[in-house]
């Protein structure tokens, strides 16, 4: 993968990073003095930490046998997967480090991880599912995931992403997984993006898409059996295409403002003492 170049691989995420704020679109991939260092800009977050640990501890849950999946080992893999994407190897407690202001508020995020984790094992009970892919067992260094899912879009353009489980359905085709450990509900491109995506590394139908809210334990399932891959390829480039032919990377001041990484070179705040 050595030979790719990385500007034209998209992913939803980095999609809909512009659709949210072009100038931080800017920033991750084209600005030259910054993107380059972007990971120097990088602020640890209580809620990052958070929903990486919960989405790590339910990887190596899939990766234990059988009969070992059960919420005492799930909690086993709570604690290997606590960790800093600032310092991968830090041991907890992780204070600063994770975002946290002090133990207390560490000891109350990862109490809060373990009832998402409760809910996660309630769900996986009722659901049974019948799994046909999981991420890597090395959750501290998972480019790998992403790496294997790029695939080209056309003769100039890739897609790529991260998936959270691919379950097999009774009839063969497969239904896409998404665990959501915010509170915040995501609409169809992501979907439809998901089912692209699957179906060209896997070379079977995607027939559902279904998000997990772990938080309160509640599914959303998805029927895209009827949705056109062509219409959402089409989707995919006019968008990549809006992108590439972007002029101008104008901020888009919201309350997201005070959670982004470089709100202390946004133009927005330039007047704000840092």
């Amino acid at each position: 993968m050595s030979d790719l170049d990385f500007s034209k691989i998209y992913s939803y995420s980095k999609i809909d990073l512009f659709d949210k704020c072009r100038k931080k679109y800017h920033f991750n991939y084209l600005d030259p003095e910054v993107a380059p260092i972007k990971k120097q800009f990088l602020k640890p977050r209580d809620y990052n930490t958070k929903g990486s640990a919960v989405h790590g501890a339910i990887t190596l849950f899939y990766h234990l046998p059988k009969n070992k999946r059960n919420f005492d080992n799930l909690k086993k893999c709570l604690k290997e997967a606590w960790y800093s994407e600032l310092d991968i190897y830090r041991q907890p407690p992780l204070g600063l480090l994770g975002g946290f202001r002090d133990l207390e508020h560490e000891r109350d995020s990862y109490l809060a991880s373990l009832k998402m984790l409760h809910n996660f094992i309630k769900i996986e009970k009722e659901e049974k599912p019948s799994l046909f892919y999981v991420p890597v067992k090395t959750i501290r260094k998972s480019f790998e995931d992403y790496e294997k899912m790029i695939k080209p879009i056309n003769k100039k353009l890739f897609l790529s992403g991260k998936f959270d489980r691919i379950d097999e359905l009774e009839n063969g085709n497969l239904k896409v997984v998404d665990f959501k450990t915010g509170k915040s509900k995501n609409g169809m491109g992501q979907l439809e993006f998901y089912k692209l995506l699957a179906e060209m590394n896997f070379d079977k139908k995607v027939d559902e898409v279904s998000y997990h809210y772990l938080n309160d334990g509640k599914v959303e399932n998805f029927d895209v059996s009827k949705v056109k891959t062509s219409s959402i390829k089409k989707k995919i480039l006019d968008k990549v295409k809006e992108i590439e032919e972007a002029k101008i990377f104008a901020p888009n001041p919201t309350r997201l403002c005070d959670h982004c990484d470089f709100k202390e070179i946004c133009p927005v705040f330039k007047h704000e003492e840092n």
